[in-house]
């Protein structure tokens, strides 16, 4: 039979398990999220970048064919839509399968059941 004494003791050790699981997960939670983090400013230097390297493309074709930026921002316009929707984006939503009528995702360039291609755009984000 146990005593006062040792129900306490029980309860400060069960108590005790607790706290160092608890400390356990917010360890890697911190860890986790310096990991997000060190991959986000990773991905906004590959933003900048990429955004620089796009700016002195433009420049070079405007400046060595005369084009405007009223020529860009029509260009800019068209591909937008070609989606159907004015959103800064030229990726499809998801559509059904023209072949067999499945939903198929805009991460996917065929259709999953029965391969039919869907987009085949070297522009296509996977």
């Amino acid at each position: 039979m146990l005593g006062t004494f040792g129900m306490v003791g029980m309860a400060y050790g069960a108590s005790q398990v607790a706290s160092t699981a608890a400390a356990g997960d917010a360890a890697r939670a911190k860890s986790k999220a310096r990991s997000v983090e060190r991959h986000v400013r990773v991905l906004e230097a590959n933003l900048a970048k990429s955004m620089m390297i796009n700016e002195a493309l433009w420049e070079m074709i405007r400046d060595r064919h005369g084009l405007t930026e009223k020529d860009l921002h029509d260009k800019l316009y068209e591909v937008d839509m070609r989606d159907g929707v004015l959103n800064g984006k030229n990726q499809r939503e998801s559509v059904k399968c023209p072949n067999c009528d499945h939903a198929v995702s805009p991460r996917h360039p065929a259709c999953i059941y029965c391969g039919q291609v869907i987009d085949d755009s070297v522009f296509a984000i996977s």
